[in-house]
């Protein structure tokens, strides 16, 4: 049994410090002894698509083709609401010229966007 500075039985043991000649212990192999990896930060490119809402009217965006920010062009087809609205005024009894008027107006048509620079097909809007 140990005793303390005053003579006293102590329940604990005293302590010793290990004796490494004075400097550290050399530091615990990790991974088993496997070399350690090599990080390698690079800057990669990265691609952001923004998700544009393609309606009846020209939209700014970026060409996936080009890579430009352009304002789209717009061309106008005959779609579904076209051909719909022509055979519902051909029921209705128009058939003297009124139902053609449906392949004459814009907002009965699908729309196609492009680009302006590459003429790249960005966006089909359609009607129906």
């Amino acid at each position: 049994m140990h005793t303390s500075d005053k003579g006293y039985p102590s329940s604990t043991p005293a302590y010793s410090e290990p004796n490494f000649g004075g400097a550290y212990p050399p530091p615990p192999a990790y991974g088993g002894g496997m070399a350690q990896p090599t990080v390698i930060i690079s800057p990669l490119a990265t691609t952001v698509i923004v998700r544009t809402s393609f309606g009846d009217t020209p939209v700014s965006c970026t060409c996936p083709a080009c890579h430009q920010n352009v304002v789209s062009r717009v061309e106008y087809q005959v779609g579904l609401l076209t051909w719909l609205i022509f055979g519902m005024l051909l029921f209705f009894g128009c058939w003297l010229g009124c139902c053609l008027i449906p392949f004459c107006v814009d907002s009965c048509k699908d729309v196609d966007h492009f680009c302006p620079n590459c003429n790249h097909h960005l966006a089909k809007y359609k009607r129906l």
